[in-house]
Parts: C-alpha cells; sequence; structure tokens
C-alpha cells in the first residue's frame, strides 16, 4: 500500500467530482458532456488509480481505460468547450458537440483494440496547445477571467506532465503529478463556469 499517492489520486478524484457538480451540471446539455468527457474521465482514472496503489492489482486495467479515455475523448471535448466558450453565443451546436464526441470515442476504441500509442500521446498535446490558443484569444476578447482561467489549467496540465524535470524522487513525482493535474481540472471547471467577465 502506498498511502501518499492513494491520498494524491483520491484528492484528484474528488476535485473532479466537485467541479462535476458544482460547475459543469449548470451548463447546456452538450457542452456539459464535453468538459465532463475530460474531467469525469480524469477522475475515474484517479479514484481507479488509488484502488492500484491500495494493492487492487485489477485497478490498473480500469485506470489505464480512463486515462486513454481522457487522451482521447476527454482531450477533444476539452478544446471544442473551450473554443465555444470564448465566442459571443455561448450555446454549443449539438451536431458539432456529437461529431467531436464521436470522432474522440472512434480514436478511444481503435486505441483498446489494436494500440495506437503515437496517437494517444500526441492529441493531448495538440488538444492543450488549442486550449491554450482558446485562452489567449479569449484574452484578447477582452474575457480576461476566462482566458486566465484556460491558461491556468494548461500550465498546471504541462506542468504535471514534465514533473520529472523539476521533481527528481520518482515517488514525490507522483503525488506532484496528481496535485498538479487537480488544480488543472479546478481551473477548466473555473473556465467552464463563465458565462461573462
Amino acid at each position: 500500500m502506498e498511502t501518499s499517492h492513494i491520498i494524491s489520486d483520491i484528492i484528484l478524484g474528488l476535485v473532479g467530482v466537485f467541479v462535476f457538480f458544482k460547475y459543469l451540471l449548470k451548463l447546456d446539455l452538450f457542452e456539459t458532456l464535453l468538459w465532463e468527457a475530460f474531467i469525469l474521465s480524469v477522475s475515474m482514472a484517479a479514484f481507479a488509480g488509488a484502488a492500484k496503489f491500495a494493492g487492487i492489482e485489477k485497478a490498473a486495467l480500469v485506470s489505464g481505460f480512463f486515462q486513454n479515455l481522457s487522451a482521447t475523448v476527454g482531450a477533444l471535448g476539452l478544446v471544442v468547450a473551450a473554443w465555444f466558450k470564448i465566442w459571443e453565443d455561448d450555446t454549443l451546436d449539438g451536431k458539432i458537440g456529437s461529431i467531436v464526441l464521436a470522432i474522440g470515442f472512434i480514436i478511444f476504441a481503435l486505441h483498446q483494440t489494436i494500440g495506437i500509442p503515437l496517437v494517444i500521446s500526441i492529441i493531448p498535446v495538440i488538444a492543450m496547445i488549442l486550449v491554450a490558443a482558446a485562452g489567449v484569444a479569449a484574452l484578447l476578447k477582452g474575457r480576461r477571467t476566462l482566458g486566465t482561467w484556460l491558461l491556468l489549467g494548461v500550465l498546471f496540465a504541462a506542468m504535471a506532465t514534465f514533473r520529472d524535470s523539476f521533481v527528481s524522487n520518482q515517488e514525490n513525482a507522483i503525488d506532484v503529478y496528481h496535485y498538479l493535474l487537480a488544480c488543472s481540472v479546478l481551473c477548466f471547471g473555473l473556465a467552464a463556469s463563465r458565462r461573462t467577465d
């Protein structure tokens, strides 16, 4: 049992659940689906990760499943939700939301069946660049609060991804990853909640 990893994973999962109930449920259906595709899949991966660190071996498969879901469906959903958020009309067309989710699920299904690790590693990087671009666009449109939350979400996600460059101890790096990702999820939740600045 690895207590510190269990705690940090549970905190990450709880932050995602908090964001879902506090911010996402108030949005239109497809906007909620796009944000939660990332946030809830991260939360489920975290809870399964906590179970894995507690010694439940099969939980590793569940955690990996939701990690892949967040890296495909979640990443694509996050990009579309962020860009729609900066437009004056805050409503999200259900067709666009459905198409994005369908594409994400196709990529996810292909990875789960035949394995496409290169795509799985590239999609989140491109997605975060596009979300950062949405944050900059929001700042340029005068929506400072929205832009700031989007950029902070990307910053924390990038720091989580590259935590090994500033945390030398691998055991500590796992916890740092969880806490930074929790900060990222919270920032995206705060961005999702913005209607006007």
